[in-house]
């Protein structure tokens, strides 16, 4: 699979951008896609907490800064599935993801954990909600498992 990746770093979050396209496809291979050949592509924006909690506020009313958001193009994996299947080797757009670098960095210094390992967690997180994945053990499993081996 391909992994095209549109970023804004306007924040100037720092990390390696092989490292995340690996991320995006070993996550994707975990999953009900993992034998697509297909071209996916993915919006990322790094924003400030000011800018996340604003968002959060908006679109899920809770009014606090996170790590990421989501704003998948499909509503659940039956319909991804079948965007896959419709639109043949032409590029797939998956969605959206907005990540808060400062947000991460204040909980993996509260936690003593590693950034680049959480920034990983996260993104891979983010990639399973735009695949119509909602919280559950094997979500969780997932994004473990990839940040993991990185």
């Amino acid at each position: 699979m391909i992994i095209d990746l549109n970023i804004n770093n306007s924040v100037g979050c720092h990390f390696d951008k092989k490292k995340l396209k690996l991320v995006i496809a070993n996550t994707i291979e975990k999953t009900y896609l993992k034998s697509s050949k297909k071209r996916i592509g993915i919006s990322i924006a790094f924003i400030s907490e000011k800018e996340i909690k604003k968002i959060n506020k908006k679109y899920r009313n809770k009014n606090s800064v996170t790590d990421i958001l989501s704003f998948a193009e499909y509503d659940n994996k039956a319909k991804v599935e079948d965007a896959i299947r419709r639109i043949g080797r032409g590029k797939f757009f998956l969605g959206e993801l907005l990540v808060c670098c400062d947000d991460i960095s204040k909980y993996v210094s509260r936690k003593g954990l590693d950034f680049e390992k959480e920034l990983w967690e996260v993104f891979s997180h983010g990639v399973l909600h735009l695949l119509g994945y909602s919280h559950s053990k094997e979500m969780f499993a997932i994004q473990k498992s990839v940040a993991g081996n990185i």
